[in-house]
């Protein structure tokens, strides 16, 4: 099977309760592994920022699925494409909510989510997509506190 990666951000319509996320990442954790799709998903302050991998149609068929999802607007696929490996292979999907982290300095990240709802340029949202990605890789690598298939910062 190839493998394929897609990043999206999206509007929430109404800013999401920490309760509201968890249901998000249940259902995602419950329906992920059925589909063979690992990832994580990022929230900021009614801005999402998700990382899908898995085989092209299941990626394709769950990205439909969440274009359709009420709860936010304005999805904007980044880029997606094949590649060679997983970023999250045992992670159905993490979370992270960054509205109310402390346990890490998500500054510059918290300017990517931004910057990434505002650009215009495919090209300057590519490199910061890519650039967002390698501060969760180093994030998944420093965390030890909680167990890799289900990565919980809320």
């Amino acid at each position: 099977m190839k493998l394929y990666q897609l990043i999206y951000v999206s509007k929430s319509l109404a800013p999401m309760s920490k309760v509201g996320l968890k249901q998000i990442l249940k259902s995602a954790c419950r329906n992920n592994p059925q589909q063979g799709i690992t990832g994580i998903l990022v929230y900021d302050r009614g801005h999402f920022f998700q990382v899908l991998e898995g085989s092209y149609n299941d990626v394709e068929s769950v990205f439909a699925r969440i274009q359709k999802d009420k709860r936010h607007c304005r999805v904007n696929r980044i880029i997606s494409y094949p590649i060679q490996e997983r970023l999250f292979p045992h992670w159905r999907m993490g979370l992270y909510n960054l509205e109310d982290s402390t346990e890490f300095d998500f500054y510059k990240l918290k300017k990517c989510m931004k910057s990434l709802h505002e650009l215009t340029s495919v090209s300057e949202k590519r490199s910061l997509a890519k650039y967002a990605l390698k501060i969760f890789i180093e994030l998944k690598e420093k965390s030890t506190e909680q167990p890799e298939d289900l990565i919980e910062i809320v």
